[in-house]
Order: structure tokens, then sequence, then C-alpha cells
């Protein structure tokens, strides 16, 4: 009897953990990324927040929100419930709530640390670096298909088919034995004001989950069809991203709430729109862009061969290779913190005669800019457009074809699309 019960109550302690959503993601992963970035923070911030401080964000405060989801710790509520904002504090939100939400935890974190209340800081700044730890699990949070989709692409071996692919414990995705390299790393301060910061540690975490997501594919083989060797080189290099990120969120939270921005290195007064996520999701134009409408640093020709992006004799590092008619979007909140847009457009020197391209740059819906048609061989255009103030800034970068105009021919360069702040 007793081994019975020893054996339904380890079955029933496993339901748990596996149905818990606190496993969705990085599990010991969470310590292990707050250790590496907390280590790599400037002898004057651990000297302010203190080690005792340090070391509860990196143990009882790595998964607050974890221990509060569904309701279960009702003492948590003012670290995991954000006021007037319903959100996920796990996952990507849309813009307006997730940088609504990211300014209000800077905002707590300040007056905490202010008041000498470091300790009720760090709650506040824990539940913030896990809500950005866990799009940077190649996990469910940073998945761009279902598990049941994967399964189909990657279909298991008969002896693994009860393995799930996208959780963490339980499953694949934050299991083996990974450690993350001992690398240096200089964190960068993301903003000079909470509302600067939120939009870039937004922008950010949206990357980390896309780093994430390229890490699933391969995860999955290894640990499917090879020994977990190269599966936790992907796991660690995973994680190791995911550390720069929140090395940069605390960071930059303990300097604003310090007040020592001017005194920090700032980078971002102008920031290239390639570092940015659009807004697409998928569609087809006339060839040869057909499949995939505009490519990022590179241009095609009409035989689909891949090119510098290049107008006339001027080769340009950053930008856009885009097929005609088409639209790349994006959007920013908050969006008064860019003043204006600059970047130069033109035909691609491979583009054929029959080409004839207009130029549109709109914001909000309004148009800010459009060009005459531009052909091959045409001199380059430079387009500098102040953007309109407003909370949240939709952005489109549009090519419209000339009438009679080969698409093929329609071979649309945007070099060094930049945003410039105030």
């Amino acid at each position: 009897m007793r081994i019975q019960r020893i054996v339904i109550i380890l079955l029933s302690l496993g339901f748990l953990l596996t149905s818990s959503q606190t496993l969705w993601a990085w599990g010991k992963g969470h310590r292990l990324i707050r250790l590496w970035a907390v280590a790599r923070l400037p002898d004057w911030q651990k000297e302010y927040i203190g080690n005792e401080n340090l070391d509860r964000l990196c143990s009882e405060y790595t998964s607050l929100q974890d221990k509060h989801a569904g309701g279960k710790a009702p003492e948590l509520d003012p670290y995991c419930l954000v006021p007037g904002v319903r959100l996920s504090l796990h996952d990507v939100n849309p813009p307006k709530q997730s940088v609504t939400a990211i300014q209000w935890y800077l905002d707590q974190i300040a007056k905490n640390l202010q008041a000498g209340r470091n300790d009720e800081a760090m709650k506040f700044l824990g539940v913030l670096c896990h809500w950005n730890e866990d799009p940077g699990c190649p996990s469910a949070h940073s998945s761009p298909v279902t598990e049941l989709q994967l399964k189909t692409l990657l279909p298991p071996p008969k002896d693994k088919a009860r393995f799930n692919y996208l959780f963490g414990a339980g499953g694949i995705m934050d299991s083996g034995n990974y450690q993350l390299q001992d690398v240096d790393y200089t964190p960068r301060l993301l903003g000079r004001t909470q509302e600067e910061a939120a939009l870039r540690i937004y922008e950010h975490q949206k990357l980390l989950r896309r780093n994430a997501a390229a890490h699933i594919v391969p995860i999955v083989q290894d640990v499917m069809h090879g020994d977990g060797i190269k599966a936790d080189q992907h796991r660690a290099e995973a994680a190791v991203a995911n550390g720069r990120h929140t090395a940069d969120v605390i960071y930059t939270a303990i300097c604003l709430a310090t007040g020592r921005v001017d005194d920090q290195k700032f980078q971002f007064e102008t920031q290239s729109l390639v570092e940015w996520i659009p807004e697409f999701q998928g569609s087809m134009i006339p060839h040869p862009y057909y499949v995939s409408p505009f490519l990022v640093n590179q241009s095609m020709d009409s035989k689909r061969q891949l090119h510098p992006l290049k107008i006339g004799d001027t080769d340009f590092e950053t930008g856009y290779g885009m097929g005609t008619p088409f639209a790349l979007e994006f959007t920013l909140s908050s969006g008064s913190l860019f003043e204006h847009f600059t970047c130069v457009v033109g035909l691609h020197p491979t583009a054929g005669e029959n080409g004839a391209v207009s130029f549109v740059i709109e914001a909000n819906g309004e148009e800010l800019v459009r060009t005459p048609f531009v052909r091959v061989g045409d001199p380059a255009v430079l387009l500098s457009v102040p953007l309109p103030q407003s909370d949240a800034l939709s952005l489109s970068l549009k090519t419209i074809a000339g009438e009679g105009s080969d698409p093929s021919h329609n071979l649309a360069v945007w070099g060094k699309p930049t945003l410039h702040t105030k």
C-alpha cells in the first residue's frame, strides 16, 4: 500500500508539473540567465543594490508570476497585476499594452529604489526580467507553430512519441545539461527615459523571441534523432542571448532609477529600421519577389539571383530589396520618440528598362512623401520626412508600380532606412 501511495503521489506531482504554466519556458534557465546577467553589471550598480538583494533577484524572485498564475498567490497581486492593463507576463504582447506595462514596472522599480526599498524593487524587477526571459526560450513562448504542426513536420520515432516538443520540464526545451558560456558582455543603456527604454525593451523582446524560435528545429532534430549534444549547444546559445537582454534590462532600470543616464554610453540617437521587426505575416506579389516580397540587406534580380543592395554606383550595407507593389509596415509604440525618418531610394542596377516605381512613405495612414516614378539608371533619391508625434506610430514603406511597367524590372531598393530620435 505504501508503494502504491508513493506511485500515486509521484504521478500526481508529474501531472502538476507538466500541466503548470510555469514550465512552458525556462525552468532552471531563469536562474542561470539571471546570474549571468547580474555578474556583468558594473560595480557601482552591484554596490547600490547590495549583494543580498541581487541574490534574491536571482533566486527567490526569478518566477513570481509563475507562483501567481491563476490567482494562487494573491499576496503577489501588487507585482503581477499592472493597473488598467490586461496582458500575459510570459509572452510578447501587442505594442501598446507591452510598452505601458514596461513603463509601469520601470517606474515601480525607480520609486522603490529611490525610497531605499531595494528588496521591494527587486520583486518588480524580477517580474520584468522573467517576462523578458520567457520569449527567449526555444519553447511554446517563442514557437511560430504549434506542437502538432511541429510533430507533423518532424515526426518523432516511436520510442520518443511521448515527448512534448514545446514545453519545458516534461519535454525537451529546458532539459539537458547546458551551461551559459562565460563570455564578456557590457550591458547597454536602452533608453534615457522610461518611455524610450520601454520601446526598446519591447522591440528587443521581439527580437529575442525570433532568435529563440530559430533553435527549436535543431533541438527537436537532435533530441529525436541524435545524442542531445547539439541540442544542449542550442539551449546554451539561446540562454546567452537571453542573458544579454536581461543584463540590458537590469542595467537600464537601475540607470533610470538613479538618474545616471547622461554619464552612461547611449547608442541609439539614430537606429536602423532593419533592426526592427516588421508586421509582415506573409504575402505574394509578382515575380521575382513573389515568395518573399522583401529581402533584408540584399536585393534580387529577375532570375532570382541575390546581389548586394545598390543604387547606381552606391552600395548600402543596410536596407531592403523590395518587389512591387508592396508595403512593408512597422508599429512603434511610443511613436513620439522618433523625430524624423530618412532613407535613400531607387532601382537596383539589375532592374530592366521597363521598370518604373514610385516610393511612398506613410505614417498612421497619412502619406508623408511620394516620389515621381523612378527608373533604372536614375540617380538615388534622398527622403527625409518628419514623423507625427503619437502614442503609436504605424510606419509604411510602399512601392507602387508605374503603368505598363514590368514587375520583373521593378526591383526597388530602400537604402539605409534610419529612425532619428529627438
